[in-house]
């Protein structure tokens, strides 16, 4: 046996709470199908759907670890644009930073996004965009004018914030590793789960953002030319990448969230619950020689909560440094993503409302490019939502599992005391730029102010027809 200390270093193989023994694995175990668990303590319990068993162990070689193969896809796209480094693969559990031609590529993709940028705020104010603004009244050409200015302003943003938090997204991703790796070493188990969301969402993207330009292009009158061309084209990038990125911190929140509910389910293992079901079967079933994942909920020994908690506290902090790091690179692009999104989804419904009680005919164009922006946003929002919502919940729901625990031993209570007096401390919570938390409510409270905002909106509307058919009189 091999004891390896993550503190004091002690004389005896007795186990202390600062204290790991490591057995290392024979032949035979290495031929075995399931790996051995590498920790002494009984096994976790698992969602079979959410971690999966490390596979035999074979020839060393350079792979990317699952938790980033999950969202390749996302990954690729957001490389490709310059949101996100062309990192290097230095080990299974370490990416390191971008290479003199990777960077190079990165700094003139975001150039000419840049340069196109100033490009299309300056056809804007110039008659050359003129035709791309169509409107059922004369008042919702600015409304348009100010969406097409939100998203050009948020894309730019979203460039800006990337570029400058390069090496902070690296160091986040290597302490996710670092993380999994660690759990690898300690329970031999992939915290690794299908990212499918990510892949369907961004062929939704694609195919709005290519609705909407297609209905844009039908709906012009004349020759389109190559300026306006431009700003369509560049449009729909902003809008696609945008949300993509959207996407991204969602699924990174989803990883997050992943680890959160594996170290909650190693502690509700010590709970009161448990603890009676593991009297009832007649205690807990440990295998000799290594454990491995269970689907089902397996009680732990008392004994081992010691060695366990610290482990536990040192992964529930190390995350909770993760939680904090997603949220300082995403906080502004999520200031200006909601903002964006609420005022598009406000003028859609608008124009839906005006569509729907106009006396004349009501126009197919309108009615299709609204509803395809409202369900890309809500859709996003929605996504948003739930992953803050959920990585959220599951944080603060490790000081309630372990008040459980501190009511059912008290010999173990000294050691609960200090994380739960740290977590009444710690407050926990996504939030905009510290605007507003972003949780399951969020969609609601958004909703919220559409409604009123509409009610504000159609209130003008109605003024504006009453004027209108008083002046009819006047005029014959």
């Amino acid at each position: 046996q091999l004891a390896v200390s993550f503190g004091p270093v002690s004389g005896s193989l007795a186990m202390s709470p600062n204290t790991w023994v490591i057995e290392m694995p024979t032949q035979k175990a290495r031929s075995h199908p399931f790996p051995r668990r590498i920790s002494p303590y009984r096994a976790p319990s698992l969602n079979r759907d959410a971690f999966t068993r490390e596979p035999p162990s074979g020839p060393s070689r350079n792979y990317d670890h699952p938790v980033f193969e999950d969202i390749r896809t996302i990954l690729s796209v957001l490389k490709a644009s310059g949101l996100m480094p062309i990192y290097e693969q230095v080990s299974n559990y370490e990416v390191g930073p971008p290479n003199k031609t990777n960077e190079f590529y990165s700094f003139f993709v975001r150039g000419v996004v840049h340069a196109l940028t100033i490009f299309n705020i300056y056809s804007l104010f110039t008659p050359n965009s003129a035709q791309l603004f169509y409107s059922y009244r004369e008042t919702d050409n600015v409304n348009q004018w100010i969406e097409l200015l939100l998203c050009i302003l948020t894309y730019t943003l979203t460039v800006f914030v990337c570029a400058r938090n390069t090496k902070r997204m690296i160091r986040i991703m290597n302490e996710i590793l670092e993380l999994d790796e660690a759990i690898r070493r300690q329970f031999g188990a992939n915290l690794n789960q299908d990212f499918g969301f990510s892949v369907k969402f961004l062929v939704g993207i694609a195919a709005s953002q290519t609705y909407i330009i297609v209905l844009k292009i039908y709906a012009v009158q004349g020759v389109i030319t190559s300026t306006s061309y431009i700003l369509l084209a560049f449009y729909a990038i902003q809008n696609g990448l945008t949300a993509t990125y959207i996407v991204f911190a969602s699924a990174l929140l989803r990883i997050v969230y992943i680890r959160f509910h594996f170290i909650n389910q190693l502690l509700n293992g010590y709970t009161y619950g448990q603890q009676q079901k593991r009297k009832g079967n007649g205690g807990g079933r440990q295998q000799r020689g290594g454990s491995y994942p269970s689907p089902s909920p397996s009680p732990a020994i008392m004994e081992h909560f010691p060695e366990d908690s610290l482990f536990i506290y040192r992964m529930h902090n190390k995350l909770l440094r993760i939680y904090k790091g997603i949220n300082d690179c995403c906080n502004l692009i999520l200031v200006s993503f909601l903002g964006y999104s609420f005022y598009t989804v406000t003028t859609n419904c608008y124009n839906l409302f005006v569509q729907i009680t106009a006396k004349g005919m009501v126009s197919p164009n309108i009615l299709q490019w609204c509803l395809a922006w409202l369900c890309l946003h809500v859709s996003l929002l929605a996504l948003l939502s739930r992953s803050c919502g959920l990585t959220t919940r599951e944080a603060n729901a490790t000081s309630q599992i372990l008040s459980r625990v501190y009511a059912k031993c008290r010999d173990y209570q000294n050691i609960i005391d200090k994380f739960l007096t740290k977590s009444i401390k710690q407050e926990v919570q996504f939030t905009a730029y510290g605007f507003f938390a972003i949780d399951n409510s969020t969609l609601f409270k958004i909703f919220s102010a559409v409604t009123t905002y509409l009610v504000i909106l159609i209130q003008f509307k109605q003024l504006e027809d009453s004027k209108g058919e008083d002046l009819v009189p006047e005029s014959t």
